[in-house]
């Protein structure tokens, strides 16, 4: 486990230097700290750590996805969008690597799509008449979030998160609700 976590460290700090193609066993085994052959012993390559790296990322997101029903989130979207506040402010050195470095492109496209399927399998309903609708909606909140906490990262974290939590869920939920009680207009 320590060495893992060693590995998964020197590849976060390596990725913010480089994308991932220039990235070699040699310098990833020289940042964490350990040889090559100890390197060998838990992978093959540098894409077998960011693979395993990006699974993580997702498990964690399940998780915290799981512990937030649909109806929790439009009775209390506050509480379900601080839940995914903390887990952000968990690792705030690795979420803001991942979410603003541009070596970083293919690795959070990953990420975004592994989550928009999560997401697709808890909340929504595929025999739904309005299943392209909940498609477009959870395009926009997944989207809408990663931007909006790429946006604080970049302006220095100066918003109290839950502050911006509060006012995304607001934002993202109560418009949700309008469309969701809205009649289709016809074309």
């Amino acid at each position: 486990m320590k060495t893992r976590k060693a590995i998964h460290s020197a590849m976060t700090m390596l990725l913010s230097k480089k994308p991932i193609e220039e990235i070699t066993v040699t310098e990833l085994s020289d940042a964490a700290e350990i040889n090559r052959k100890t390197f060998y012993n838990y992978y093959s390559n540098v894409y077998m750590v960011a693979e395993e790296m990006e699974d993580e990322i997702v498990e964690r997101f399940g998780e915290t996805l799981r512990e937030i029903d649909f109806d929790t989130l439009l009775k209390d979207p506050v509480a379900a969008f601080n839940t995914l506040a903390r887990l952000i402010t968990s690792d705030l050195d690795f979420y803001e690597n991942i979410l603003t470095n541009r070596n970083q492109i293919s690795f959070l496209q990953k990420i975004i799509t592994s989550l928009k399927q999560r997401m697709r399998v808890l909340y929504l309903d595929p025999d739904s008449p309005d299943s392209e609708l909940q498609e477009y909606m959870l395009e926009y909140i997944v989207s809408g979030l990663v931007s909006v906490f790429q946006k604080w990262f970049a302006n220095g974290r100066k918003t109290d998160i839950e502050v911006l939590s509060r006012y995304i869920s607001m934002l993202a939920v109560c418009g949700i609700r309008e469309v969701l009680s809205s009649e289709p207009e016809e074309s």
